[in-house]
């Protein structure tokens, strides 16, 4: 596994200070975040900075956009400016060799309504699959972000089947932190278990990404030191699948502690 650390929490510096500091932390891999107030600082620059970093070795993934998105939304106007925004990501991503992008499924607050919810599911699938078509087309790799509420259409691992059959080609990026709050929430009494299994049936070749972060079963609260969740256990039963690719690190515990506090937890619980 390749551990990694996402901008999106470190709001304190620039986009250059914050990789530079992931960076001297000895961490190589860093997943960019297509949202403000990084998203400001993408500009050619630090897009050449970024690619020759890339091919210093630097591990570089992107979260698309996901503050104000909805794909397949009911209003128009919101599904187009998704589109285009993940669109957008999408070309950025080809352009800096970040891989893979994180894609937020769509959402419906209409799931009691059957018929509506069915047309508003087929909406999303024919957004991801207009994604889809444009990744394959720059060579980018899209994982879909398991998303713990239950308006969301790809909340259980169990979904992706169903989706990957109408999107072929996609994976998914598996965030712990938001699985376990599911399988809490479904009072399982093993979730890290359920979890585990869940990637199993799934198929860990479906698996392009993690996201890890830790809570306490019912908020995301995206702590790492502390936390309910036995992510050594969760991070071992992945390796034994064959996962060997990216974990990235989603917390706001480095600016509340520091990265040291950060890389020794790490350090306890990577197999």
């Amino acid at each position: 596994m390749h551990f990694g650390v996402s901008t999106y929490f470190l709001t304190n510096d620039g986009l250059d200070g914050v990789i530079d500091s992931i960076l001297a932390a000895g961490i190589g891999v860093v997943e960019l975040s297509y949202e403000p107030p990084h998203l400001f600082s993408l500009g050619d620059a630090l897009t050449d900075r970024v690619r020759c970093l890339a091919g210093e070795g630097v591990g570089f993934s992107m979260h698309g956009p996901f503050l104000e998105m909805n794909l397949g939304s009911y209003l128009d106007e919101i599904r187009q400016i998704s589109r285009e925004r993940m669109l957008a990501a999408l070309r950025l991503s080809a352009r800096l060799g970040a891989d893979p992008v994180v894609v937020h499924p769509g959402y419906s607050f209409f799931r009691k309504l059957k018929d509506y919810d069915r047309e508003l599911r087929a909406r999303f699938i024919e957004d991801l699959e207009t994604i889809a078509q444009e990744a394959r087309s720059l060579g980018v790799r899209i994982a879909l972000e398991n998303v713990f509420m239950s308006y969301f259409y790809f909340q259980e691992l169990d979904e992706f089947a169903a989706i990957n059959e109408a999107v072929p080609g996609i994976g998914v990026t598996l965030d712990i932190g938001h699985a376990y709050i599911s399988k809490c929430a479904a009072k399982h009494p093993d979730p890290e278990g359920a979890i585990i299994d869940d990637v199993r049936r799934m198929g860990v070749e479906n698996l392009f990404h993690v996201h890890l972060h830790n809570n306490g079963g019912s908020r995301d609260d995206h702590d790492f030191v502390e936390g309910s969740i036995d992510m050594a256990r969760v991070l071992r039963g992945l390796a034994d699948l064959g996962y060997d690719g990216k974990v990235v690190i989603e917390t706001l515990d480095i600016e509340r502690l520091g990265f040291p506090a950060v890389l020794q937890k790490l350090k306890e619980i990577a197999p």
